[in-house]
């Protein structure tokens, strides 16, 4: 993930974001593909490189490392994103 951002609210995060996820073996990017309120705050369901989904349930308030590019390098961008 580039420009990882490690103070960021899972309040903050939307659809397309990229945060890091344990599931048990380490931290890894996950892509966020729906993210509802829940009583505990948030049911995030991710998308893996396979195109497989999971679900979890963050509380509120939680922080999360989040790739501040992730939605503009993608190909699929609206508009065009050069460095200058």
């Amino acid at each position: 993930m580039s420009k990882v951002s490690g103070n960021d609210l899972i309040d903050d995060v939307t659809p397309g974001d990229i945060i890091a996820v344990d599931r048990g073996s380490g931290e890894r990017p996950y892509k966020v593909v729906f993210k509802d309120p829940s009583d505990a705050g948030y049911l995030i369901t991710f998308e893996t490189d396979d195109g497989e989904t999971f679900q979890l349930d963050l509380a509120a308030g939680t922080r999360v490392k989040r790739s501040l590019e992730a939605k503009w390098e993608s190909a699929q961008s609206p508009t065009p994103n050069s460095e200058n």
